[in-house]
């Protein structure tokens, strides 16, 4: 096991960058005897490079060119088990770290407890950004503060970043927890928890009553930046993350922290709060809904959106018969699945499906796996994202011996079903990548993906765009589209000139109202779920793609039934 971390330069001191800081903390902290590599790149993105001591650590070092394939095609940091099982995303690699040295501990007897910093069920921040504020907080926004924070930054700084903010009023908010009675009851945290008559628990740390991961990134962006700043200036705008900080320091962490050689800034100032929102980082805070801004699926609405879309006279049609049409029609007539040739484990029976499903999951997997067995070559590599339990992946590796087959999904436990599934087929040709979808940056020949919800079916045409590879996406979740920190809607130019956001959104949420054949608005979801892939297929064309946009056969083996196909052009 090695993981794989980001530094710029390692001459007479080492420079890295913030996500490299916190992860050498970590594995100190939890006295890890993971093996460590360091890969020396170019600052390209104008990071923050901190000066941090790495005497300590046993490591080796390597160049950005030196780094093997599986490394290579994630972003830093990342964590390699061996060849086929990789685990990628600032936020996984730590969560490993804490795993792997509890089991470490556990088998020396040494701070079994440790393991509690992974939270509630284990799962502190192992929610993907795109899902949870919390894991956007903690990975990205929080973190992008001290990364491009610059020395001119912070000469002109008069008001404190607004993420900084944010915390102090996240720690003003009730304690978000699950089970609150079972909680204060417990024997395991009793000597954490403080009770009263209301069960209302004091925010002690970042999460509730207890530590946490989170505490320990957290920890270490405040630590710098105060210490950049004017600590005392700093600290008395925010008395809730001052108790807060006082208290992590008397934590084990700051022995931890003599990794990192900081200049604490002399130089008194007068700073002010920005003005930020009072609500908890948590997604499922009460007062960030407001139900009468939310409501995208209001008739009124909607028709005055497709009236919008229908003015744009643009051809929205699933694709019939083409002459140069790239192979793509008849493919379900030309080629053959024999699912009685099919082994048990690479069916859906296979993946445990209920009874029910097993039907449509045939077919489902029919659809998408005929169009990659057409276009697929020897020595291919081939992306099922969004994998879940491997139905799609699973079934193209064992179809397609001479591929190699990557699973990649964020969810552990799906990754863990998978790999069951493929021991028992004696597969070689299946790799594993747990990591979100935006941590993937590697070269690649096919893109699949089988229901992966909402923005996930535009990253997934952004990564096929980005390696010039074929795209053979069933989208899903239509509703649940939103500008995010790497996808911004409409898609296309066309309809970024002609739709705004709102109204691209409310075709989005009609798109999901595909019900039954006698709902009176079915029609209407299956028009906007045409418009929603239209674009799709606009914007593919734009880098150079054909596209094709047709529906499973037959229709009625899913509601949400599209099928995009995109082959660039030579």
């Amino acid at each position: 096991m090695e993981i794989f971390l980001e530094i710029f330069s390692l001459a007479d001191v080492c420079k890295a960058p913030i996500e490299t800081i916190i992860a050498l903390l970590t594995i100190k902290y939890r006295n890890s005897s993971l093996k460590i590599t360091l890969v020396q790149s170019e600052n390209k993105s104008n990071a923050r490079e901190y000066t941090i001591d790495v005497s300590e650590y046993q490591y080796s070092v390597i160049d950005n060119c030196e780094m093997p394939y599986e490394a290579k095609s994630c972003q830093l940091p990342n964590f390699i088990y061996n060849s086929s099982n990789i685990i990628a995303g600032f936020c996984a690699c730590l969560r490993q770290i804490i795993k792997l040295s509890s089991i470490e501990n556990i088998d020396m007897n040494i701070n079994p407890d440790y393991r509690n910093l992974l939270g509630f069920k284990e799962s502190c921040l192992l929610a993907p950004a795109e899902a949870s504020t919390w894991t956007r907080y903690c990975e990205i926004e929080l973190i992008s503060t001290l990364k491009y924070l610059s020395n001119e930054d912070i000469d002109n700084l008069t008001e404190l970043p607004v993420d900084v903010a944010r915390f102090e009023v996240h720690m003003s908010q009730p304690v978000r927890l699950h089970n609150i009675n079972k909680y204060t009851m417990s024997k395991k945290f009793a000597n954490q928890v403080k009770h009263d008559d209301n069960l209302i628990l004091e925010h002690v740390y970042a999460e509730g009553s207890f530590m946490t991961l989170a505490d320990i990134i957290i920890f270490v962006c405040i630590h710098i930046f105060i210490h950049l700043l004017s600590k005392d200036d700093v600290l008395k705008l925010l008395p809730l993350t001052a108790k807060w900080y006082k208290r992590m320091c008397s934590e084990q962490l700051m022995e931890c922290l003599n990794l990192l050689e900081l200049e604490s800034n002399i130089c008194r100032k007068n700073y002010s709060l920005p003005v930020v929102s009072d609500y908890s980082l948590h997604k499922n805070d009460a007062k960030r809904y407001k139900p009468r801004g939310r409501v995208y699926t209001r008739q009124d609405d909607i028709e005055k959106s497709l009236e919008m879309v229908r003015s744009m006279e643009i051809d929205i049609k699933i694709n019939s018969g083409d002459p140069n049409d790239d192979g793509v029609y008849g493919i379900n007539e030309t080629i053959n699945i024999d699912w009685e040739k099919i082994p048990y484990e690479a069916t859906p029976e296979g993946g445990s499906l209920p009874q029910v499903r097993l039907k449509r999951k045939f077919q489902q997997l029919e659809n998408l796996c005929k169009p990659v067995m057409k276009f697929a070559r020897p020595g291919d590599v081939i992306v099922d994202f969004c994998s879940g339990s491997g139905h799609l992946g699973i079934l193209i590796a064992y179809l397609l011996p001479n591929c190699t087959v990557i699973l990649l999904e964020n969810k552990e436990e799906s990754l863990n079903r998978s790999r069951e599934r493929v021991d028992k087929l004696k597969l070689g040709n299946v790799k594993f990548y747990q990591c979100n979808l935006d941590y993937f940056q590697g070269d690649f020949d096919i893109g699949t993906s089988l229901h992966a919800c909402g923005v996930a079916t535009d990253l997934v045409i952004q990564h096929c765009i980005r390696s010039k590879a074929i795209f053979v996406s069933c989208p899903c979740c239509y509703g649940s589209i939103q500008d995010c920190h790497h996808i911004t809607y409409p898609r296309s130019n066309l309809f970024k000139n002609n739709i705004n956001l709102r109204d691209y959104l409310i075709v989005g949420h009609a798109a999901d109202q595909t019900h039954d054949d006698k709902n009176a608005k079915t029609q209407q979801g299956y028009e906007c779920m045409k418009i929603i892939d239209t674009d799709r297929k606009l914007q593919a064309q734009e880098f150079d793609y054909n596209v094709y946009l047709f529906k499973l056969v037959p229709d009625t083996c899913t509601p949400k039934n599209h099928l995009l196909i995109g082959i660039p052009k030579c």
